[in-house]
């Protein structure tokens, strides 16, 4: 079934991607599809970054956002669990700023 959303994915989430080892690489491409077949399929998630969704893929995860008037998914992070909500909160009170 073909996906109804569209997927935004930019050129350093993609490095990320490419730069994981081989068999996380495939998980994480096998949960990016899951996530354009059913964008509520993530988590929300709370506080600053309330709007992002996470989904869980071992122990990386992909925080995403969905805008559904233009039915398009936007990947904004992947990474460890460990501080890939750190890193995304700073940079969006940096966008705040």
């Amino acid at each position: 079934m073909p996906s109804l959303y569209r997927l935004d994915i930019p050129p350093h989430i993609a490095n990320v991607i490419r730069s994981l080892p081989p068999d996380l690489k495939r998980s994480v491409r096998a949960a990016i599809d899951a996530i354009a077949a059913r964008p509520d399929s993530g988590e929300s998630l709370q506080g600053e970054l309330s709007g992002y969704r996470k989904f869980r893929v071992r122990r990386f995860r992909i925080v995403y956002a969905v805008d559904k008037r233009r039915r398009m998914i936007r990947l904004v992070a992947v990474g460890h669990r460990r501080n890939v909500y750190e890193e995304l909160a700073s940079e969006v009170a940096k966008r705040r700023d």
